[in-house]
């Protein structure tokens, strides 16, 4: 399952969660927000097999590891790009499955 982790900009203003909820709604899917903890809640558009995982420092999000599922993850790859631009944060992607593939 690939993975792709969210910072903010250098130069990033702090963002609470619902400007993610707000990014993403506004591209018009329909975002789930659940708390874990004082320090983690998840962020999910399931019409995208996408699900972030947020480490917050109050109401601020210090970052969000997503996870993407499904066959075409293309979809959420661009909706999370969109957000991300909007933003102004980065996005990391966890290369270590493709890696991986290239030894066989």
């Amino acid at each position: 399952m690939p993975e792709i982790l969210a910072l903010p900009g250098w130069d990033t203003p702090p963002a609470p969660l619902t400007a993610w909820v707000d990014e993403l709604s506004r591209q018009g899917h329909r975002v789930e927000v659940s708390r874990e903890s004082p320090g983690v809640s998840w962020i999910e558009v399931r019409a995208l097999g996408l699900k972030g995982y947020a480490v917050m420092n109050g109401l601020t999000v210090e970052a969000v590891n997503f996870e993407l599922a499904g066959d075409d993850t293309s979809p959420a790859r661009d909706a999370l790009a969109t957000a991300a631009a909007s933003l102004r944060w980065d996005l990391d992607e966890d290369e270590d499955e493709a890696d991986e593939d290239d030894d066989d």
